[in-house]
């Protein structure tokens, strides 16, 4: 109790005289706007301040207009800042007071601010709100404080007017912002901070309540929950505020701790540990972040409001004092811990108004200057600077000595001590670790230690903060060494390096990593494999969490009452988590090539349902219903069955009217056609799902997108080329109505086999074949599509016969189908049919695992892993009997249909 603060005078007067000495601020307010200020008494203070929190109600009953808000709010703002100082300084007001009376300040400000902006714009606020974090949430705001706020709306109840709830969310919620923080010749009224709304890189200022409840659900991350245990309803619709509330509360408040509330509170273990000797002087203590400052009091009781509350809800308290008080009473902290930090947490936060009250700027450090650091142990109300240091110093050592014995039994960082010295700090690289880097067999060790040296400086923005520089330090052994398992460490490091320094952030895949090593093995040997794939994950890292999971039957399950921009958000999700363990799987040799491509057709599949059903459900919802029936076809390689991780799709979409329409209906399936492409195609912030190409429909490119039936029959029997019928080989029902679909199959093979036997099937391919090679030759031995006796070849063959025989079974989308029927119905080419097979089957696996891992290949950039995997993926003992495989198979190709 010693360190409290002391009163600054007796009476107003004397604190504002002294106030004004010490503190410019404060001095500058007593000159603008103390002259009408009653200063008799402190009662008067407060009855002063009374009547500004009733104006500002008032206000928000009946609100001002813009400009009169902008002036008035910032007015009404300074008086009120100067008597809460006064009130403060005079230790009239203790700690609680002062904090509750700065957080009133502020609801009152927002909720006139949001008034106002709400009636300039004409629209009522009804199922919007704004959410107040941090100490704003608390009721615990610093004297120079910024205010966390996240604003939302219910779309159930929020309309937004003309403009709809999303831009006219936007508009209002920025109006609000602007009349708080707007500097003006009045200064301004509180700085806004709108970072702790879901995903604030991507998302609106003004969030869906459907949206982010998603993305808590889905992607939420710790240190989200950490931050909405001080959460609560600010301003707004505070019924719809509070449903709001409700719906988060399993997020907040989970029965167990999962991994990554574990290891954020192991990596604090060893940050604060490492910290002790921080505690030395005064000057330049950063009293919110510094050891022994207000920030580990908070953790002390976030930490185990976390992993305690959800099961004892009397513990989510949002006040500091009041949880640790709750904590006591519910024997989880002794009465000297609770007595000990809630009064160093009262003299933290007296010390921290009083910096502030300098000049009115969001500092949290005690100055160097002892000149400076002077006027604060004055306004502290003591005596010299000597007892506002020794003050200081003797409250952090008590927080750091309770804080330290919070986490006293710390876990093992891993595997250190096997592998020899690990120090990347420090000026000059440490001999020892450069040899133990050498022994694990990386190339250039001193460039390892330079550029993970920068990792735990916080030069990239996985490890800015301090914990995730610990988390990385927790990690480092096993990493290392997994990297040397690859057999080719420089290369796995150098792999590595692209997919950390690509992270946006990095504590939650730093945590995960720590917590499951085997992912992080896992990690290792997928990126030495798959730089495509290091790619994808550097800019998705919460993929990985996805290996935690059980992948399930891969069924995707889109919610009909979605909007559809939300439908299609939804879609994307499932298909990035699929796509990621699909091509994990066939990585890691789980899956072979055939179900690979069964697997990734599947998941095209269903992308194309759910989207077609939801283009047909927004497009109903703005024009009308259908006016007759519709269905896609998959063409190319979605019809087929042999999509990669990197393919288009291929559509058809045929439609034909109802009874009693005439061809003005046709805008309808035109309009569904753009949306499903739209749907499929669009990049949004969730990434996009295809490129989609529809340029196999009658005419190409100058056709219609969605093709009436009779139009289509007309077409293929009358004007369709070669290869257009050579398309119609492919294609497979993927969606909509079935009878149309068979309708459309019958109409297929009818033209197919009207022209079948004809002998310029053969000449017509084979000019095909020759212009495709001329206009986009072959690009060599790896190459595995265009380039001479590739899989374009086997393809234009087997639908050569295809055509040439007709029938019922022409439309045969499965290549290894085709062969076996084509070699029954021609045993003279049954020979051919099996060579044509098993090159089909051997490239096939061979481009798989290449589409995953690099895309366009660069075989002088496989790694050791990656030439490994294609091996396996043909059951091939090294990569030279590889690339002869490849050789021979295509020239195996050439020689068969050379004899044709």
């Amino acid at each position: 109790e010693s360190q409290m603060p002391r009163p600054l005078g007796d009476t107003p007067e004397a604190c504002a005289k002294l106030a004004g000495e010490f503190a410019p601020y404060l001095g500058r307010l007593l000159s603008r706007d103390g002259a009408d200020l009653d200063l008799s008494g402190f009662d008067a203070l407060e009855t002063e301040l009374g009547r500004i929190f009733s104006t500002l109600d008032a206000a928000a009953k009946d609100p001002w207009d813009m400009d009169t808000a902008m002036s008035r709010l910032r007015r009404l703002k300074r008086r009120a800042h100067l008597i809460i100082a006064l009130l403060d300084l005079s230790i009239r007001w203790g700690v609680d007071d002062v904090t509750a009376a700065l957080t009133r300040l502020a609801d009152a400000s927002v909720v006139c601010a949001l008034a106002t902006a709400s009636a300039a714009r004409g629209v009522s606020i009804d199922g919007l709100f704004i959410i107040a974090f941090g100490k704003m949430g608390a009721f615990e705001l610093n004297y120079s404080s910024d205010i966390d706020m996240a604003a939302f709306f219910n779309p159930d109840r929020f309309s937004g007017g003309d403009r709809g709830p999303v831009d006219t969310g936007v508009r209002v919620v920025k109006d609000v912002c602007r009349l708080l923080d707007t500097q003006t010749e009045d200064g301004y009224v509180f700085r806004t901070d709108l970072r702790l709304r879901p995903d604030p890189g991507s998302t609106p200022v003004a969030v869906s309540t459907k949206r982010a409840e998603n993305y808590y659900q889905s992607v939420g991350q710790n240190w989200e929950r950490m931050a909405w245990i001080k959460a609560r309803p600010c301003a707004g619709d505070l019924e719809a505020a509070a449903a709001f509330q409700d719906v988060m509360a399993p997020f907040i408040w989970r029965r167990h701790l999962d991994y990554w509330a574990l290891a954020d509170v192991h990596a604090i273990k060893r940050m604060i540990n490492d910290q002790i000797e921080d505690c030395d002087g005064a000057g330049g203590f950063d009293v919110k972040l510094g050891a022994g400052g207000i920030r580990e009091i908070e953790f002390f009781a976030q930490t185990q409001q976390v992993i305690i509350g959800g099961r004892d809800p009397d513990l989510r308290i949002p006040k500091t004092v009041d949880a640790l008080e709750a904590l006591r009473a519910h024997g989880h902290v002794s009465d000297e811990v609770t007595t000990d930090l809630v009064s160093a947490y009262r003299v933290l936060r007296s010390l921290e108004h009083r910096v502030q009250m300098l000049n009115d700027e969001q500092t949290h450090t005690l100055p160097q200057s002892d000149e400076r650091r002077l006027a604060v142990a004055r306004l502290m109300g003591f005596g010299d600077l000597e007892e506002l240091d020794r003050g200081v110093l003797k409250v952090r050592q008590r927080v750091m000595d309770i804080y330290r014995d919070l986490f006293a039994k710390d876990q093992s960082t891993g595997p250190a001590e096997q592998l020899g010295n690990l120090v990347f700090t420090g000026v000059d690289d440490d001999p020892g670790t450069l040899a133990t880097l050498a022994r694990l067999g990386f190339g250039r060790p001193a460039d390892v230690v330079a550029r993970m040296r920068k990792w735990h400086y916080g030069n990239v923005a996985a490890t800015r903060s301090r914990r995730g520089q610990e988390l990385l330090t927790a990690i480092t052994p096993q990493l290392l060494l997994a990297m040397s398992l690859t057999g080719e460490p420089t290369q796995a490091f150098a792999q590595f390096t692209r997919f950390f320094e690509g992270l946006n952030a990095g504590i939650q895949v730093l945590s995960m990593l720590e917590a499951e090593p085997d992912i992080l093995s896992d990690l290792v040997s997928t990126l030495a494999i798959a730089p495509r794939l290091a790619n994808i994950l550097a800019r998705r890292p919460n993929l990985l969490e996805a290996l935690l999971t059980d992948p399930g039957d891969g069924v995707f399950e889109l919610d009909d009452d979605r909007p559809f921009e939300e439908a299609i958000d939804q879609a994307r999700r499932f298909h990035r988590d699929q796509t990621f363990l699909i091509g994990h799987r066939l990585l890691n040799g789980l899956l072979n090539a055939r179900d690979a491509a069964a697997a990734w057709t599947h998941l095209a599949d269903q992308m194309v349902q759910s989207m077609a059903k939801a283009a047909a459900r927004e497009t109903e919802r703005r024009f009308g219903a259908a006016p007759g029936q519709w269905c896609v076809f998959g063409m190319g390689s979605l019809g087929a069955g042999e999509l990669t991780a990197a393919s288009d799709l291929d559509l058809l979409v045929i439609y034909d009217l109802a009874d009693g329409q005439d061809g003005s209906a046709q805008a309808w399936f035109t309009r569904f056609t753009q949306r499903l492409v739209t749907a499929l195609s669009a990049p949004t912030a969730e990434g996009l799902l295809y490129e989609v190409d529809l340029r196999l429909r009658p005419s190409g490119r100058s056709g219609p997108v969605a093709v009436r039936l009779p139009a289509f029959d007309v077409y293929h029997h009358n004007d369709a080329w070669t290869w257009e019928h050579m398309a119609l080989t492919r294609m497979r029902h993927t969606a909509g109505d079935s009878a149309l679909a068979m309708k459309t199959r019958e109409v297929a093979l009818s033209a197919i086999d009207e022209r079948s036997g004809r002998a310029s099937i053969a000449v017509d391919i084979a000019d095909m074949r020759g212009r495709l090679h001329n206009e986009k030759p072959g690009k060599g031995l790896w190459d595995l599509k265009l380039d001479a006796g590739g899989l374009t070849d086997i393809e234009f063959h087997v639908q050569r016969r295809l055509l040439e025989r007709g029938g019922a079974l022409a439309i045969a989308p499965d290549m290894l189908a085709a062969f076996d029927q084509l070699a029954q119905e021609r045993p003279s080419e049954r020979e051919v049919m099996e060579q044509l097979s098993s090159a089909w089957i051997d490239l096939t696996s061979i481009r798989q695992v290449l589409a995953i891992a690099v895309g366009d290949p660069d075989p002088g950039s496989f790694s050791v892993g990656l030439r490994d995997r294609l091996c396996r993926a043909v059951r091939i003992d090294d990569f030279p009997a590889l690339e002869a495989l490849i050789l021979k198979q295509k020239s195996t190709v050439m020689e068969a249909l050379s004899g044709l």
